[in-house]
């Protein structure tokens, strides 16, 4: 059986190689450290210096600071499990994962023949809600293209008022679950820029469902770009 110090070193050496997104972590769960420490960009050196049964030590910047086992382990054999859990707590605490603080989010705009009929649908649907004059007598639609058509228009008209309030409420509520329960998770790790931000609220506002989709899909790209991390 392997001596504590050389289980020790072994737990040390490969932290130290693979996991210092764990040790960062840990300082930012424990120890309040900003969350920015997970961005690639930050310069900060951060390792594991010590484990111990009942603590480990992390150095950054050459500055020491223990955070404890609670409650202490058997032995450091039980390590790996306790560690894998600190890191699931922090994750969930924390709302980030190792595959998202290297992603760049970018505003994927509308492409092909579907995303613009389907955009084109979308604000003729609001311009009906919010402007159903047209569908009068004298109105833009119903002179032009309903011309001939006056029942249709009548009965869309009689259509607007619920028509309004569900497309309303069903995208109002889309787009604040999107920029407080979506986009909020990404604004400090990884960032996202206002203004790519500003063109995704955009989207969602007006597409809904289908943008939100989108902006996984682009989360699922750029992870595949940069290679699933393996935990």
């Amino acid at each position: 059986m392997a001596s504590e110090d050389a289980v020790r070193t072994r737990i040390l050496n490969h932290m130290n190689k693979d996991h210092v997104y764990d040790s960062k972590l840990y300082l930012i769960h424990r120890l309040s450290y900003p969350k920015t420490l997970l961005l690639p960009s930050n310069s900060a050196n951060v390792r594991l210096s010590d484990i111990q049964t009942t603590h480990l030590t992390i150095t950054i910047d050459d500055v020491s600071k223990e955070i404890p086992f609670d409650p202490p382990m058997a032995s450091l054999s039980d390590s790996r499990v306790r560690l894998v859990g600190m890191t699931k707590q922090a994750e969930a605490a924390l709302g980030v994962d190792r595959d998202m603080i290297s992603i760049k989010p970018v505003y994927l705009p509308p492409r092909g023949v579907r995303e613009w009929t389907l955009l084109f649908t979308m604000l003729s649907c609001f311009y009906l809600l919010f402007n159903p004059s047209t569908l009068q007598p004298n109105g833009l639609l119903y002179s032009t293209i309903l011309r001939d058509y006056p029942w249709i228009a009548d009965a869309m008209y009689k259509q607007v008022w619920w028509g309004y309030w569900v497309l309303v409420t069903f995208h109002v509520g889309e787009t604040l679950w999107f920029c407080f329960g979506v986009l909020a998770k990404f604004w400090e790790v990884p960032g996202v820029d206002a203004g790519t931000a500003a063109l995704w609220t955009i989207d969602v506002a007006i597409h809904g469902f289908y943008a939100l989709n989108k902006w996984k899909r682009m989360v699922k790209r750029q992870v595949k770009k940069n290679g699933k991390k393996d935990h």
